[in-house]
């Protein structure tokens, strides 16, 4: 139910690269989610505010099936910072050959 919630909302991944670009230039975000069996990570290209948003919005989708989001477990963090997800170190590092995701 998350993943269609997610699908659908203008800037997730139904998007195509032209609207996901001109939404980019308007200040508008642009979302992923990254499923793993109940695991998930939800990727907001934009501010801490549409960030905050997208985990209203999650918490909303999930409350009717009766779960909740987990203080502990969810975080908004900068992707520079680095995050956890299912043993795997997710960060981003600039080098002088380009971007590199770290595991």
């Amino acid at each position: 139910m998350l993943d269609e919630h997610i699908a659908q909302i203008p800037g997730g991944p139904s998007s195509t690269t032209v609207e996901r670009a001109k939404r980019k230039r308007h200040g508008q975000a642009n979302y992923r989610l990254i499923r793993y069996a109940d695991d998930w990570l939800l990727l907001v290209a934009g501010t801490r505010e549409h960030a905050m948003s997208m985990r209203d919005q999650a918490a909303a989708v999930l409350a009717p099936m009766g779960l909740r989001l987990s203080e502990e477990k969810t975080k908004i963090t900068h992707i520079d910072d680095g995050l956890d997800f299912l043993g795997w170190r997710i960060q981003l590092e600039f080098r002088s050959f380009g971007l590199v995701a770290a595991s």
